[in-house]
């Protein structure tokens, strides 16, 4: 019986398998914009195994924001369109085709405007995203998409500006200039916090009330009766900045 429980398990772990033909179908039809679905466990088993399926459901939702599933949907169905359009198929993943892909979004084709490198190097992400969602690997390090990518680095990045560093006196200036209504308290706790924080805009507008240590969270802050403490993730991982009062 348990020999079955688990052949069962191993055999219907999705809907659909991931690389199918009519999983393929449905790609090229997919609109625009509609995120993809996350996978549906399907497991024959006692009411424990259907607990740990909810709770592997939740995890799976957790494991990306709704903007970042639309945005990688929206990443993968642009580049079917483009491959259809070339004549060709985007599975299974080809890193030959990828390359060209990219050196498409850096040079830009017909109405489409050419891509920044920080653009295209998030869609190339999404892309890994989205094969790895339907049974496959891509390989980033590939020659084929490592070095076109180099290559458009090499070429189209633009060096970093130095910003002007803004002074206490500015923040002070800046904050008197704010009413003292709802909207002004709010306006004047994100200039203070940015600034005794030490804080980039990504990092303030990524801040939430509740803790939330989840991968795609940005971070949470919590207030004491001897200031605030942030945590933040950063790209090096999880770290505390501590504010005291007053400072």
């Amino acid at each position: 019986m348990l020999g079955d429980m688990s052949e069962n398990t191993e055999k219907s772990s999705y809907d659909v398998p991931i690389g199918s033909s009519s999983n393929e179908d449905n790609e090229r039809d997919r609109p625009d914009g509609e995120a993809l679905s996350l996978p549906t466990f399907v497991v024959a088993g006692s009411g424990n195994l259907d607990r740990l399926v909810d709770t592997a459901r939740d995890y799976a939702r957790a494991a990306a924001s709704d903007n970042t599933l639309k945005a990688y949907a929206k990443d993968w169905a642009h580049f079917a369109r483009w491959c259809r359009m070339k004549g060709a198929e985007p599975l299974p993943p080809s890193p030959e085709m990828i390359g060209l892909y990219l050196a498409d979004l850096a040079s830009g084709s017909g109405p489409s405007p050419a891509l920044s490198v920080s653009s295209i190097d998030r869609r190339l992400s999404g892309l890994a995203w989205n094969y790895a969602q339907r049974g496959f690997s891509l390989d980033r390090k590939n020659r084929h998409i490592a070095t076109v990518l180099a290559g458009i680095k090499r070429r189209h990045a633009r060096p970093p500006v130095q910003k002007e560093a803004i002074l206490a006196e500015d923040i002070l200036a800046m904050v008197a200039t704010i009413p003292f209504d709802l909207r002004g308290l709010r306006d004047r706790a994100i200039l203070l916090l940015g600034y005794a924080g030490g804080l980039r805009r990504s990092e303030i507008v990524s801040l939430d009330v509740h803790k939330d240590d989840t991968p795609d969270s940005g971070g949470w802050i919590e207030i004491f009766d001897k200031g605030a403490l942030l945590t933040l993730n950063a790209k090096t991982g999880w770290r505390e900045v501590e504010i005291g009062r007053g400072s």
